[in-house]
């Protein structure tokens, strides 16, 4: 019951303020005899909310490109191109669950297998389920797991890296909790 309770409250606080100040904004306008044209500033809040809702939900590629920094300890290379990608929305510890699949060249097929290496990645069979490393494994097709790391830190998270037999796609998966 408790927790019916915080939701509204947070439904209210996070849609319900927005849609006031919009109300207020038009008003205001409307009061001031201004041009009906500027009465669609009045949706500039609850636009911005919808914006920020929707980052949230919807990641950009920026966000995979960090998780890849994280798990790998290096840039994304130049000649990455991520095709399918999911991650979970964050609970209230700011943990959460990406996984998505990249496309290399060779050359940073290579450099990434020895970057793995170097930062103690353990060549083994993932063994850690979860929703979106199943997603992203669904659209991958008839490619297998050629080499798979993993690499469980200290910190309560686990990081995956795939590599498929394409020569080519690559699967990282970050998992905290």
């Amino acid at each position: 019951m408790e927790l019916i309770i915080i939701f509204l409250i947070v439904i209210i606080l996070g849609i319900g303020i927005p849609i006031g100040i919009s109300y207020l904004i038009y008003r205001w306008i409307k009061k001031r005899g201004f041009n009906k044209k500027w009465r669609i500033i009045a949706l500039t809040p609850i636009l911005m909310v919808g914006y920020f809702i929707y980052g949230a939900i919807y990641p950009s590629s920026d966000f995979y490109k960090t998780d890849f920094k994280e798990v790998t300890k290096m840039e994304f290379p130049e000649s990455g191109i991520i095709k399918y990608k999911t991650a979970s929305f964050p609970d209230h510890f700011g943990d959460y669950t990406s996984s998505f699949l990249v496309e290399f060249d060779q050359a940073d097929l290579e450099k990434l297998e020895s970057e793995l290496k170097t930062n103690g990645f353990e060549e083994k069979e993932n063994k850690m389920h979860s929703n979106e490393l199943e997603q992203i494994e669904r659209k991958k097709g008839r490619k297998n797991y050629s080499k798979q790391y993993i690499f469980d830190s200290i910190a309560s998270k686990h990081y995956s890296v795939g590599f498929l037999d394409d020569n080519k796609s690559v699967i990282i998966t970050r998992v905290s909790w």
